[in-house]
């Protein structure tokens, strides 16, 4: 799977093209096809991005997907569904951390903002609904449209936050990288700058590494390039 960002200059583009330089991956397209129909929203920032770009590089998808990291963090991206809806993007997937709500909570609060956007009926995918990832469609106006929802978090991960840094601590400790002990998982993350672009490199070459810390991310990939029920 292939990414394109619009504008080659913005910090998404820059974070993605400066971890592919440093451990050799190609990820990124300058190209985006006519009328691409699939985007992906980064909902909270870095690593986020760089977790993604890897998962992306992995998957076997012949595609090529949009992907955005609006300055607007969490629940807050939902708004700009409509936004995004105004070329031919139809189907998009979004990746969220779970903070510090329970999931119940997190789903009752997203729905709320779902319900604003869309315009009919939400329909819950109830075959594709796992723990940490559902799918929903919908319409806006005369448009209809799948959301992809992936919520970053594990729940083996001992933490006041579940965030994606809950997956990369889960790598450390898979490959034997000391992070000592913590209380928050982000904050971890960010206190072992040294370590983690061996991490990065680690989960670059290590596909089914990535396959099982990843699981609802990469399972969320497998919808972006599933064909579109609409």
């Amino acid at each position: 799977m292939k990414l394109y960002t619009s504008d080659s200059s913005n910090r998404l583009a820059t974070n993605i093209a400066r971890i592919s330089k440093r451990i050799k991956m190609n990820v990124l397209t300058k190209f985006g096809p006519p009328g691409l129909d699939t985007l992906v929203v980064i909902g909270d920032g870095t690593p986020d991005d760089i977790v993604f770009s890897i998962i992306a590089f992995h998957s076997e998808a012949d595609k090529i997907v949009g992907i955005v990291k609006p300055e607007i963090r969490g629940f807050g991206v939902i708004d700009l569904i409509p936004r995004y809806l105004e070329g031919n993007i139809r189907k998009i997937l979004v990746l969220l951390d779970q903070d510090d709500y329970i999931l119940s909570e997190f789903y009752e609060k997203l729905q709320k903002r779902l319900q604003k956007v869309a315009t009919s009926e939400l329909e819950i995918n109830d075959e594709d609904c796992e723990k940490r990832l559902r799918v929903y469609n919908g319409k806006y106006g005369g448009k209809e449209f799948e959301l992809i929802l992936v919520i970053n978090g594990l729940d083996e991960i001992r933490t006041d936050q579940h965030t994606i840094e809950d997956h990369l601590l889960k790598a450390a400790e898979i490959l034997s990288i000391d992070v000592g002990n913590f209380e928050n998982s982000k904050k971890a993350w960010q206190a072992i700058p040294e370590r983690q672009l061996k991490i990065f490199k680690e989960l670059k070459t290590k596909g089914k590494l990535v396959g099982t810390i990843f699981q609802q991310q990469v399972k969320g990939c497998e919808y972006l390039k599933a064909k579109s029920v609409y």
